[in-house]
């Protein structure tokens, strides 16, 4: 059996939204097998190659090759590899209650297994963050907190695998470019309409056009950075893809009456009385 293993159990803060506990590469044999009961913690494993057996809440699954697991916060759970084909896998251990309020607002309930679900890039980028011995814990967390709010949107995403309408398909389209920059020809020569029929389909079907549901859920995430992480006003802009801090700035008061400083003063504010 041979592990590599980031443990940040020690630099626990409670004061934060999401603590990054543990992350790690696991190359199982037959004698593998973990069991917890009720702990404070939620897991992402994704397999990378073998099989073995996760029981969880008197439920039983066999995550193989491009599976994800899922331990959830206060879950009576045992895991364990096969001896004929024992699990790689990769992993990182997390809590805190922006992560619980992640799992409530995005995953169905009981939500433990997800099937043929490659998230193996996201992984890896939490791991290489995660062996970054010059980055302080409070950026660590920063960091990988955005990842697994990637990994969360896309299980749901593929949970809710099903034949969508044409307004469905723009609205995935934006939902998945939301930290990049996208034009409506993109999504026109991505989906084979013209750009006048896909705003039209988009307006009908959603009530707003795709550019103003795209820029109002960018400000929902840009609210999301303000309150949970340290990224200053300059780095959320560039981390959305906005032209400049000035139109990011402009953008996010239009849409929410204040400046993304004064959102993130009154929230600690609130925070604080």
């Amino acid at each position: 059996m041979e592990e590599t293993i980031y443990n940040f159990w020690h630099l626990h803060d409670p004061k934060l939204p999401v603590n990054i506990l543990l992350a790690g590469i696991s190359y199982c044999d037959k004698n593998y097998c973990i069991e917890r009961h009720g702990d404070n913690l939620y897991s992402f494993e994704y397999i990378m190659d073998g099989s073995g057996v996760l029981e969880i809440e008197s439920q039983t699954f066999y995550p193989q090759k491009n599976d994800v697991y899922i331990l959830t916060k206060n879950s009576h759970h045992k895991y364990y590899s096969s001896e004929e084909n024992p699990w790689v896998k990769i992993w990182v251990v997390f809590n805190g209650d922006f992560a619980e309020d992640l799992f409530h607002r995005f995953l169905p309930a009981d939500t433990y297994m997800v099937k043929d679900c490659n998230i193996l890039s996201y992984m890896n980028e939490i791991i290489h963050i995660a062996s970054d011995k010059q980055k302080n814990y409070a950026a660590l967390t920063d960091e990988i907190s955005v990842i697994l709010l990637k990994i969360i949107l896309h299980l749901r995403n593929h949970l809710e695998n099903k034949v969508l309408s044409v307004p469905e398909q723009i609205k995935l389209c934006l939902d998945i470019n939301i930290e990049n920059a996208i034009e409506m020809n993109d999504i026109s020569l991505q989906l084979g309409y013209s750009k006048n029929y896909i705003i039209k389909l988009f307006r009908e079907y959603y009530g707003v056009t795709p550019y103003t549901y795209f820029r109002n859920r960018k400000i929902e995430l840009a609210k999301q950075y303000l309150l949970n992480t340290h990224l200053n006003i300059y780095e959320i802009s560039a981390k959305l893809s906005f032209a400049d801090q000035h139109y990011f700035s402009g953008c996010f008061k239009s849409v929410v009456g204040i400046s993304p400083s004064e959102y993130r003063r009154n929230h600690r504010g609130q925070n604080t009385e």
